[in-house]
Formats: structure tokens, C-alpha cells, sequence
């Protein structure tokens, strides 16, 4: 049998955790957060402009490439077991700008971070 103390402990706990989980995988719009493309809210944001620059970093190091990093044009996230970061950017390619488009996948907190596509249109 129960205890009363169980029983109140598993009514007030199991409502907020299902409230959590609610309010993680969803906006405030309602739209559903957890697998969908989100689109960032500024590309002047560091943490945006970290992963560019980590990207122009890590295909100039499998390429021997020089590119440079010059800014986030605009860009999505998506969250699944960790973050995609989808972001089209500015590069300068021997003073020529150049637009590509990246997809970084990142796990912060098993310090995970690895560019998956780096294609320049």
C-alpha cells in the first residue's frame, strides 16, 4: 500500500514535469521547437557568429583553404539530442565576398562540436 506522502509527492511532480517537457518543445507561438528549423533571432548574436567562425576555421584546416569569416548572414536552428546550426554566411576568398552556406552540429555539453556541410553558392 501507499503511502499518502507518496501519493501527494507523485501528483505535484509528475504535472510539472509534463508542464516542462510541454514548455520545452514548445514557442511561445505554440510552434513546435524539438526537430523543427527555428529561425535565429540575430545574426549579430556571438554565440551565432562563433559557429561561422568556426566553420570557416575547420574548412580551411580539411581544405588548406584561407577563407575568412566575415559575417552570419542569416541562419536556423534546430534542436535534435544537441543543436544544428544551418547558417548561410560571408566569406572573403582573395578579397572576392563569398556566400556559403554551413550546418555545424553541436553537443555544449559534451563539448561536441563538428562542421557537417560547408558548400560555397
Amino acid at each position: 500500500m501507499a503511502h499518502p506522502h507518496h501519493i501527494s509527492f507523485f501528483m505535484i511532480i509528475v504535472p510539472l514535469f509534463f508542464n516542462l517537457f510541454v514548455d520545452i518543445c514548445f514557442a511561445e507561438n505554440g510552434q513546435k521547437t524539438v526537430g523543427n528549423w527555428l529561425e535565429i533571432a540575430s545574426p549579430d548574436d556571438p554565440a551565432v557568429i562563433d559557429i561561422g567562425e568556426f566553420a570557416v576555421d575547420e574548412h580551411n584546416k580539411d581544405t588548406n583553404d584561407t577563407l575568412k569569416f566575415e559575417r552570419v548572414i542569416k541562419g536556423d536552428t534546430q534542436i535534435v539530442g544537441g543543436m544544428n546550426w544551418r547558417l548561410t554566411i560571408e566569406v572573403e576568398d582573395v578579397e572576392v565576398v563569398k556566400d556559403c552556406e554551413i550546418l555545424v552540429y553541436e553537443q555544449p555539453w559534451q563539448h561536441v562540436r563538428k562542421l557537417v556541410n560547408f558548400t560555397i553558392v
